[in-house]
């Protein structure tokens, strides 16, 4: 394939699968071959602005396509996600990869057994400044994160924040430790539908490092910062600004602003190099199971409170 274009497709044109069909769009070795979405006056919209194929059945696109993305719904992941790994085309699925480890597990085993590319978007790792801060944290000790946003009534919530946002960092904590999750607990507060809309949680590693995350959908404002603690240093990293601030215990401090391409961009290239023998994924479905065992322990083990009902 490396001599040739690839064909891919893209499942869902929502907020962020649109973003998708412009990135595949315009990539001089990839053919965007056909865009899904029930609505059919959006996917005739980007078929026509991209200049491909417009359907509302993802499966119009087996047999036309190489590789996938999966832009829906989560409960609508680990469905399409089979249809494609059964059919022989590579698929990069969205987080959080499917709504249970049952179905993330079968989706690993299938791409395994077809010897197919499946990859999870778990974007945030495709920043720069995140690669770096996985090179410079070794050892940690106590890790930080807080990632949150203000309430928005048209962003997609089929999940709470644990698996909306959290989850980012979840992953970013365990590709920096390396070590198995021996401890979880947290409590969420839900506050506009069944699912939390702010979480707070301590993971504790077998390494002995302790991570306290803070997730929220409703907060005053947009941030998304790191700190990870050593033996001999703190490293901070302002995923917005892409910023690490590297602060010696007894020594000066040192910032740095790390730039790149845009992450999806970067991730999309990355799949492509994979599906086309390049490279080896950086977020493996291995990676995106991972990820999603210990989100969902968390959201089973957390304590719920809703705010008080006004009479």
């Amino acid at each position: 394939m490396v001599n040739s274009r690839t064909n891919v497709g893209v499942v869902g044109l929502g907020q962020w699968g649109k973003h998708h069909a412009r990135v595949y769009a315009g990539l001089p070795d990839v053919r965007l071959v056909g865009v899904v979405d029930l609505s059919v006056p959006e996917a005739r919209s980007f078929a026509h602005r991209y200049k491909t194929e417009a359907f509302t059945d993802h499966r119009k696109l087996i047999g036309k396509v190489d590789a996938v993305s999966i832009v829906v719904p989560t409960a609508l992941h680990y469905e399409i996600a089979r249809d494609f790994l059964n059919a022989g085309v590579h698929v990069l699925v969205e987080k959080p990869m499917t709504t249970t480890t049952e179905e993330a597990a079968d989706l690993v085993r299938l791409a395994n057994d077809k010897e197919l590319k499946l990859l999870v978007g778990h974007v945030e790792r495709f920043k720069p400044a995140v690669r770096r801060l996985v090179d410079l944290a070794k050892e940690p000790v106590f890790i930080q994160a807080r990632r949150v946003r203000p309430y928005d009534a048209t962003r997609v919530m089929d999940v709470g924040v644990v698996l909306d946002l959290m989850i980012h960092d979840i992953d970013i904590v365990l590709s920096i430790t390396g070590g198995r999750v021996t401890e979880i607990d947290g409590m969420g507060v839900r506050i506009h539908n069944a699912h939390e809309d702010l979480a707070v949680a301590k993971v504790t590693m077998s390494s002995g490092c302790v991570a306290w995350l803070l997730a929220s959908r409703v907060s005053a404002e947009k941030v998304a910062e790191i700190e990870v603690t050593t033996a001999n240093r703190s490293i901070r990293l302002d995923y917005h600004r892409q910023q690490i601030t590297i602060h010696p215990f007894g020594g000066e401090t040192e910032r740095m602003l790390i730039r790149g391409d845009e992450p999806l961009r970067a991730e999309l290239r990355h799949f492509m190099n994979c599906v086309q023998g390049l490279e080896r994924p950086l977020v493996t479905g291995e990676d995106g199971l991972r990820a999603l065992e210990v989100t969902l322990n968390l959201v089973q083990r957390m304590a719920m409170v809703s705010p008080p009902v006004k009479v």
